[in-house]
């Protein structure tokens, strides 16, 4: 703020977005100062607008591996804002996905937790009584198994 200073972290840079971010990035500033209008006349010199603010890019966001994972990446990458790695591209898309979505299913604020665990359990029994019924012959199927012999069975 003492800068007037906006900083555009981009995990996905591209010469072909820099100016429709950037006129987002002016057309938030002049939200701020539509929401914030009271506490700005209030507080600061007169003529003070967010809209006002020199606009910055940064090299200091970690980059994202795909164009896919954008709130991933995003909501990993806050939960670990550490100015020290910054740098760093430890993200893997498939694990954070699956990190972000138990953390979200076992959060103790997830009112509907039972309710799916038990469509959950619904799904496996459905599909392994379709994997009882047809055999293994559904094909790439993730819990398709080869048949099990008689004397495997023993």
């Amino acid at each position: 703020m003492g800068d007037k200073k906006v900083e555009l972290w981009d995990s996905l840079p591209g010469a072909k977005y820099n100016a429709s971010r950037y006129q987002l990035a002016k057309r938030i500033m002049k939200v701020l100062d539509y929401i914030y209008n009271d506490e700005i006349v209030k507080y600061f010199d007169k003529g003070w607008q967010f809209a006002k603010f020199n606009i910055v890019r940064t090299d200091k966001a970690r980059r994202q591996l795909n164009g896919c994972d954008c709130g991933i990446f995003v909501m990993n990458w806050l939960e670990d804002i550490e100015c020290t790695s910054h740098g760093s591209n430890k993200f893997q898309h498939a694990s954070e996905r699956v990190c972000v979505a138990l953390s979200l299913l076992k959060n103790p604020k997830n009112k509907c937790l039972k309710e799916v665990r038990e469509s959950a359990r619904r799904v496996v029994d459905e599909e392994l009584d379709k994997l009882a019924e047809h055999g293994p012959s559904i094909p790439h199927h993730p819990i398709a198994r080869k048949p099990m012999t008689r004397s495997q069975a023993k």
